[in-house]
């Protein structure tokens, strides 16, 4: 009876560092895609809009839903995952200096992989890890948040 209550938790565990790591690189994927066609796309949609108010409070749902999310069981789920990849977007798409200032960082994150990449593979596709990104978060998260909701649901 130990023992799986042992593995039980070591199984719960495992869910939340899966789950964490998924939102992780689902901000990273978003941050390499604010300044690709990842990004442009969003941007292009939001600036169409004739409420410029709109980007605001997009990006404030998106930040304090991702907070309540992430902090009422301590996994991040679907809601703080997709805010994570497409909260830099929203957040390019703001006017003013926090739009552009977002856009640098996002410039300025391209840059970077560009530049490693091609270090270490004679290529530079920050497209290309961003998509990465974005689909492994995915992925992970619709396979950690099974396992978590299982996982509570035993309990």
């Amino acid at each position: 009876m130990a023992k799986n209550k042992t593995i039980k938790n070591i199984r719960q565990k495992g869910v939340k560092i899966l789950a964490w790591l998924s939102f992780g690189i689902a901000f990273l994927g978003g941050a390499f895609g604010a300044e690709t066609f990842v990004g442009d796309v969003i941007e292009t949609v939001l600036e169409a809009l004739p409420w410029k108010w709109l980007p605001v409070l997009l990006l404030i749902v998106a930040f304090v839903g991702s907070l309540i999310d992430a902090f009422i069981d301590g996994i991040p789920n679907w809601f703080a995952v997709i805010s994570a990849i497409v909260g830099p977007s929203i957040a390019t798409a703001v006017d003013g200096k926090f739009g552009d200032t977002v856009s640098g960082w996002g410039d300025s994150a391209q840059e970077w992989v560009n530049a490693a990449l091609t270090e270490w593979t004679g290529e530079q596709s920050a497209v290309g890890l961003t998509l990465a990104c974005i689909v492994a978060s995915l992925l992970m998260a619709r396979r950690v948040i099974k396992k978590s909701s299982s996982s509570t649901a035993e309990a």
